[in-house]
């Protein structure tokens, strides 16, 4: 291993090293097993299950086991590239339970979501303006607010490079709009879904919405809102909502 921090890749030029096992640097497209990435360190040591089995028989990486891991290194662009491409490795038992979650969560939100439009006539406001600083969302009519909303941010897709990006790894965001995302995670890693736990991976709109409708049920949101963005959609998981009018 290095102490440097910067790694010149043949494809990328100069970016930020990261390590990971030889099996996942050799064949990408299979589980990652790493932590959650953090501001400070956002592309976390990673290894595969081979590797998980020598770690999970001593509990930890120690002079007994590391030795069982060639550690390989990756730029941070070739890391992400990797990470994104296991989305789909999975079992075909795994493959069957993502989509009846899917399903299940795609009827349940759907039916908050009227409930939403049915109380609160969300499609009718002339404005909206979210809040990081107050994780709020405000829906207003020429200047006069009408009704205000407790928001998570779940995360956003980007049509200018087909991804979707989780709010627990997007660290331009205040933590006061990202604070309950990361049980969707652990969500995640419980049943063994990466595409809950994999930070940046290939998507589209409908991707969007099927991730936010299982967001929204883990977190208990009353419903999913999505704003426009410069290059793409904001999801954001409803928490409460309050009409204001009713208390003026």
């Amino acid at each position: 291993m290095t102490d440097d921090s910067r790694i010149t890749c043949p494809e990328h030029g100069e970016a930020d090293t990261t390590y990971v096992c030889r099996h996942l640097a050799e064949n990408p497209e299979q589980p990652w097993f790493c932590d959650s990435p953090t501001e400070e360190n956002r592309w976390p040591d990673a290894w595969c299950g081979q590797c998980d089995a020598a770690f999970r028989e001593k509990g930890e990486w120690n002079e007994h086991n590391e030795g069982a891991t060639e550690i390989a290194l990756l730029c941070h662009r070739c890391y992400e590239a990797g990470i994104a491409s296991s989305v789909d490795a999975v079992s075909d038992d795994t493959r069957a339970a993502w989509k009846a979650l899917v399903r299940q969560c795609h009827d349940e939100l759907g039916a908050k979501q009227e409930q939403l439009r049915a109380e609160f006539a969300l499609g009718e406001h002339k404005r909206w303006d979210y809040d990081q600083d107050t994780a709020s969302l405000m829906f207003s009519n020429d200047g006069v607010p009408a009704l205000i909303a407790e928001v998570e941010f779940i995360g956003s897709v980007s049509t200018r490079t087909g991804t979707w990006l989780w709010s627990w790894a997007n660290f331009h965001l205040l933590p006061n709009v990202r604070s309950r995302i990361a049980a969707v995670r652990a969500f995640g890693e419980e049943r063994g879904f990466p595409r809950l736990t994999v930070p940046k991976w290939d998507a589209d709109e409908v991707d969007g919405w099927e991730v936010s409708g299982i967001a929204g049920k883990v977190l208990g949101a009353l419903g999913v809102y999505r704003v426009p963005t410069e290059y793409g959609f904001l999801y954001m998981a409803v928490m409460n909502m309050r009409d204001v009018r009713r208390t003026q």
